[in-house]
């Protein structure tokens, strides 16, 4: 099977479980992955690094918090009444466990999701990128966009812009990375980068998001969070 076929396919199987962003307190979800043959990063001080059993790691800095307590209750029931699988990991901004005011000033969330296949459903998590013609991309760009699309019906979210989709290297790991904006009703609009990453029997998706016009405050935390995530299982 072609390369862009598969992986085309293999994002497919991963469409139902990838409702995005859809809950009413703007919610997303974590559960992360970590990179192939790359040296861990110095962990900045006050930062701590979160472990993931059986996947790899990230490092979260001091203005984040894993979901837990009476918030995370909340969000799973909500995830439980869309058809979400409440058992994953999120990253949140500090404060929001304790339902605290300071916890609701500021929108951020980092989400990994991993969903299992099996031997060979999904490309290796070195696949050549270089084998993508610009056709091939394209399509691939318009089954995304088409995805996000069909996500978002039935909610209050719409899709703002939309940034053409990427197949990159990120952290030793081939990934294909969507990046849209988004709002919930007339809430602040929220930037979101999706990357994608294969690994033979399973896939990862990790989400990163936050409020554009929290950007400074946000940006370059993420893209330590995002230089940070390694894959410490991977799959032949």
């Amino acid at each position: 099977m072609a390369l862009h076929k598969k992986i085309t396919r293999s994002i497919n199987l991963f469409k139902m479980k990838i409702l995005l962003f859809i809950l009413t307190f703007s919610t997303t979800m974590t559960t992360l992955v970590c990179g192939q043959g790359i040296s861990p990063p110095t962990l900045i001080s006050g930062w701590e690094r979160i472990y993931i059993k059986n996947t790899g790691y990230f490092d979260l800095p001091p203005t984040m918090e894993i979901q837990k307590g009476k918030y995370k209750e909340i969000a799973d029931e909500n995830r439980k009444i869309i058809g979400f699988d409440a058992s994953q990991i999120t990253a949140q901004q500090k404060g929001l466990n304790e339902i605290s005011k300071v916890g609701f000033e500021k929108y951020a969330r980092v989400m990994v999701e991993t969903i299992f296949g099996s031997a060979g459903d999904f490309e290796k998590s070195n696949f050549n990128i270089s084998l993508f013609t610009p056709s091939e991309i394209s399509e691939l760009d318009a089954f995304q966009k088409q995805n996000v699309l069909q996500n978002f019906n039935g909610t209050r979210i719409k899709l703002i812009e939309w940034f053409p989709t990427k197949i990159e290297r990120i952290n030793g790991m081939s990934c294909i990375h969507i990046c849209y904006k988004r709002q919930f009703q007339n809430e602040p609009i929220v930037l979101v980068h999706i990357y994608y990453f294969q690994n033979y029997d399973r896939m990862h998706s990790l989400t990163l998001s936050y409020r554009i016009s929290e950007g400074e405050y946000w940006k370059n935390d993420f893209a330590t969070i995002l230089k940070s995530f390694r894959l410490t299982n991977i799959n032949r």
